[in-house]
């Protein structure tokens, strides 16, 4: 059989690019899960937790399946319109589940009535919050169970139908031939739900729901590796592996052939047609109704093109890579095919692989990927960067793209392909004159299906991302757990701006391939390649690092997620993790003591404070309390409770203690204010309330006090500003706005006072600290900017905290590199 150099050259390619992404990384995975389970006690994953992940996974895979029969069958035997209604089936598969659960999530969290009462019921909350999650998964996966099911409706032969229907009545058509025929795609578009539902992460990290896919993110954030997070996995590899290789046997099945059952009459088929309506309704319309009903404002474009607009070009650029690579990852493999027996035996080991991918859980995925590059970056000294996350994106959908490519395959007419061979046309010329006009619309749809699922991936992502690297998905979802509905609805009018772009880029590309215009491309390419190289903000230098201490761990002196940092008299340091921990350091990092806190299980503190009795002070920020210890550990004092009144809280941020011995403490979740108390912890009064004007706060992430200027500082994260208050509360004045320039902020989120009165401001959006001097009006004047996204030192990623000892020395809570380092002042 003679081979065309082209298609072995695709073959060679895509089987390259699978040994790098996608066949390295699994072996990776096979060898990490035959080292055995990891205990429990190391990773948090019980036989329990499998067991009701499994349940809950079953329940919402079987009741998808219900809802998927009718919209099955309507596309599984249309006759017109098919595209249109395979379209509307794809449009809910965009829309993110976790913004799906935002929008029923506002009604029931704080300072909603039903969020209050839930609150204070945490058994009923969970459930609650299980149930939410279930329901947005079946809204979600409903639409995918339906898009099998019409495959397997497609495939029954229509004389079989139409005999049946002469001698056997409706039921028992459904009985005695649909169900058994349709018993294949039934099995499969069940199986494929379970394993994805089995590892989803985001809908339950909102939700704040325990499962074994939201498990495995939190080993990976407390390990840091890719074999714990396999062995902690083991559960899912296996029915993953099934069902992918189940999905790759019956796509070889799948056909467009015109022997298919006829649809109903029309006046039979119109109830179907108005369920299928209220069943796209609710993933797409409902959800956008009520994001809209609790918007608190509109979102100003200023703000939101400085707060996204970075991330949203990154992320745009990022998918189509991925969208690219893809393509080459699927068309590879099915020219593998095409390549005599051993191409063929390729084959049957790449395709599989790749379906796998897109059915494990993403974590698992990016673990694997980020080992596997980290190896790779040793041997090459290749840095990380934009590819680092398109590559492991591409190879997380690139099985969506050999399904869609693999069904324009079965659908193309072969006997044009077959005259043209016979006539001598090389593959070449049969591509560009035969294959091309009948696939391009096929190609173009995967390349648009697998970019826009880029642009939302989470679990994925979150493990793949460089630190510091602007992306659209990962900060729209830390919107939803700090910022206000404005700001999330207008991200998500973003979205669905980008998503009409990259139709229209699509549109382009087919104008392309219809022309002459074959430099276009590669020019929209290097466009896209100089934006992302170029998006990085630069240090003004007022500081030099002088060291780090702490790695990711369990043990004394590492860290698992640091977000809070204060340092005593003495100078020895506190720093409070991830994992409940409270840990006493000295200034070199060398461990002291330490203890957990008691309660963890609703949520972790966010500020901790040293105070002058030389207890360690903390705002227990979802037990809506704040907590006091002694440097032993020893439950000190315990003041607040659930609310919005007098001496109560929903979600306290910091504590900060005046001259006078009065305490101030911020907090937000609908209150957004700064409340001060006696030394007695007697409540005195509160100032400030939500939104963005004068007076008001977004959040207010920390609160520091110079005490020779008698003035008050609040970090107002959400608003993108530091404002400037007396020790009563009366504003005086403010500085700041959304950017990366010098003097702008992203989600400010601790300060830290020098001696002279300067100002230290640890920006978590910005991955930097920026030193200002304030002026008596409230103004300041940035005065420098030291950090910047990245692992090595002198660079951040996530900071959530800062602190300033003797000798000018700053302590900087380098969170997304679970470490402190240590910068010294000019």
């Amino acid at each position: 059989m003679r081979r065309e150099p082209a298609a072995a050259a695709l073959g060679c390619a895509g089987l390259a690019a699978w040994a790098a992404l996608v066949g390295a990384p699994v072996a990776l995975l096979a060898a990490g899960a035959a080292g055995g389970a990891a205990a429990a006690s190391e990773t948090g994953v019980s036989a329990g937790l499998v067991v009701r992940t499994a349940a809950l996974a079953a329940a919402v895979a079987a009741l998808a399946v219900v809802l998927g029969w009718v919209p099955g069958r309507l596309l599984g035997t249309a006759r017109r319109g098919r595209a249109a209604l395979f379209a509307l089936l794809l449009a809910p598969l965009l829309l993110p589940q976790y913004l799906q659960l935002y929008a029923w999530r506002i009604y029931f969290s704080p300072p909603t009535a039903l969020g209050g009462y839930l609150s204070m019921r945490p058994a009923l909350a969970e459930a609650v919050g299980t149930a939410a999650a279930a329901g947005v998964l079946l809204l979600w996966h409903w639409p995918l169970a339906a898009l099998l099911l019409s495959q397997g409706w497609r495939s029954i032969d229509r004389d079989v139908w139409e005999a049946a229907e002469l001698d056997a009545s409706r039921r028992g058509r459904l009985v005695r031939v649909a169900l058994p025929l349709l018993a294949p795609s039934l099995l499969l578009a069940f199986g494929v739900v379970f394993v994805m539902g089995f590892g989803e992460y985001a809908v339950f990290h909102l939700a704040g729901v325990r499962t074994l896919g939201m498990e495995l993110g939190v080993v990976y954030e407390q390990t840091g590796s890719a074999r714990a997070v396999a062995r902690a996995a083991w559960p899912t590899l296996l029915p993953a592996a099934a069902v992918a290789l189940l999905l790759w046997r019956r796509t070889e099945d799948w056909s467009s052939g015109s022997s298919v059952a006829p649809p109903n009459p029309p006046h039979r088929a119109a109830w179907r047609w108005a369920v299928l309506a209220a069943l796209l309704a609710m993933p797409t319309l409902l959800p956008a109704a009520l994001l809209a009903a609790a918007m608190a404002g509109p979102a100003r474009p200023a703000e939101m093109g400085a707060l996204m607009g970075d991330k949203l070009a990154a992320s745009l650029g990022t998918s189509a890579a991925a969208a690219g690579g893809a393509l080459l990852l699927a068309g590879g493999a099915l020219a593998l095919g095409s390549l005599g027996r051993a191409g063929r035996m390729a084959a049957g080991a790449v395709q599989p692989t790749l379906l796998l991918a897109a059915l494990l859980p993403g974590s698992l995925v990016g673990a694997s990927l980020v080992e596997f590059q980290a190896a790779l970056r040793r041997a090459t000294g290749l840095p990380e960067g934009w590819w680092t996350l398109s590559a492991g994106l591409a190879a997380r959908f690139a099985g969506v793209a050999l399904i869609v490519l693999r069904l324009a395959l079965h659908a193309r007419s072969g006997a044009l392909d077959e005259l043209a061979s016979t006539d001598g046309a090389s593959l070449v010329r049969r591509i560009r004159s035969v294959h091309l006009p009948q696939v391009w619309p096929a190609v173009a749809g995967a390349a648009l299906l697998v970019a826009m699922l880029s642009m939302t991936e989470v679990p994925a992502t979150v493990v793949l991302l460089p630190p510091g690297l602007a992306n659209f998905a990962q900060t729209l979802l830390n919107q939803m757990h700090f910022a206000r509905d404005r700001l999330v609805v207008a991200s998500c009018l973003m979205l669905m701006g980008t998503y009409a772009g990259i139709g229209a880029l699509v549109a382009l590309v087919a104008w392309v391939l219809r022309g002459r215009h074959r430099r276009l491309p590669a020019a929209l390419f290097l466009a896209c390649f100089l934006v992302l190289s170029g998006c990085h903000s630069r240090p003004t230098g007022v500081a030099k690092v002088v060291g780090a201490f702490g790695t990711t761990g369990w043990g004394p002196g590492e860290f698992v997620y640091p977000r809070a940092i204060d340092i005593a008299a003495d100078g020895t340091l506190w720093v409070g993790d991830k994992t409940g921990r409270v840990q006493h350091l000295t200034g070199e990092g060398k461990p002291l003591g330490g203890w957990r806190m008691p309660d963890t299980d609703a949520g972790l503190p966010t500020g901790l404070t040293v105070g002058p009795d030389g207890n360690v002070y903390l705002a227990d920020t979802h037990y809506h309390r704040v907590v006091a210890f002694t440097p032993a550990g020893r439950l000190a004092r315990r003041w607040g409770g659930y609310g919005t009144g007098a001496g109560q809280f929903i979600y306290p941020t910091d504590v900060a203690f005046g001259p006078d011995g009065r305490i101030y403490i911020s907090e937000y979740g609908g209150n957004d204010r700064v409340s001060i108390y006696s030394a007695a912890a007697e409540f005195l009064g509160a100032f400030g309330s939500f939104g963005g004007g004068r007076g008001q706060f977004a959040r207010p992430s920390a609160v520091q006090i110079d005490p020779r200027r008698r003035r008050l500082y609040v970090a107002d994260a959400c608003n993108h500003r530091v404002t400037v208050h007396d020790l009563d509360g009366r504003l005086i004045g403010g500085f700041g706005a959304a950017g990366q320039a010098p003097g702008e902020l992203r989600y400010p989120y601790d300060l830290a006072l020098a001696g002279d009165g300067r100002l230290l401001v640890c920006e978590y959006g910005n991955n930097r600290v920026q030193l200002f001097r304030v002026a008596d009006d409230g103004s300041a004047v940035s005065e420098g900017v030291w950090g910047g996204p990245g692992r090595q030192l002198g660079r951040l990623a996530y900071p959530w905290g800062v602190c300033l000892g003797a000798g000018r020395r700053a302590y900087v809570v380098d969170a997304g590199n679970n470490r402190v380092q240590v910068w010294q002042l000019e």
